[in-house]
């Protein structure tokens, strides 16, 4: 089969671009950055540009020959979030076929920011935090299926459907914070079985 572009992470990713653009960027090293910014730093562009800056094996690593500015990363958000999740549901979809998902087990965890504007306070069981929240379900072999990132302040309970959205599983784990009765119903619906925790509050 003739491929139409490079493979990232083994899903195909056309090089070629839609659009004119400053030449020393393509599309493949646009989406390199992109991932390491997310997983660096998942809601601060700014600070993804200055460790770009600041070291220089960063930008060898992602083949830049040029560290691209905050204004470029966030144009680059635009143009190509959606390619970008299309290629992590194709991974997952890979993932998936290779592990059949017996267990999905979501939880949160905190991502400590006092900088950003953006970040929040919130609570976990060892008590207050500033940031963000990493929301996230990964399966029995601790491999990641399904993520996303919020302020601090939200609460984990309304994003449990959109934890298991196209997943195929036989059970679903979750802490007492996931426990309502949307959620449950989010979980038969996709005939898993529900294994939540009971919270006395």
């Amino acid at each position: 089969m003739k491929s139409s572009g490079p493979f990232i992470n083994k899903a195909i990713v056309p090089a070629k671009h839609k659009r004119s653009g400053n030449p020393r960027y393509g599309r493949v090293k646009a989406l390199k950055v992109l991932v390491y910014d997310r997983l660096k730093y998942p809601t601060n562009d700014t600070r993804t540009v200055e460790q770009i800056n600041k070291h220089p094996w960063i930008a060898k690593t992602h083949r830049l020959t040029a560290v691209p500015d905050r204004t470029t990363v966030g144009r680059w958000w635009r143009h190509y979030l959606t390619i970008l999740e299309e290629t992590f549901i194709k991974i997952d979809d890979m993932l998936q076929l290779a592990i059949p998902t017996k267990i999905a087990d979501i939880d949160s965890t905190p991502l400590l920011d006092l900088i950003d504007m953006e970040a929040a306070w919130g609570h976990t069981n060892k008590g207050k935090f500033r940031g963000f929240k990493l929301h996230a379900t990964v399966n029995q072999t601790g491999l990641p299926l399904r993520a996303t990132v919020t302020p601090g302040n939200k609460f984990d309970k309304p994003f449990l459907p959109m934890l298991i959205d196209g997943l195929e599983t036989d059970y679903v784990l979750a802490d007492g914070a996931y426990r309502s009765k949307r959620n449950f119903q989010a979980i038969s619906d996709r005939g898993a079985v529900p294994v939540v925790a009971d919270n006395p509050r």
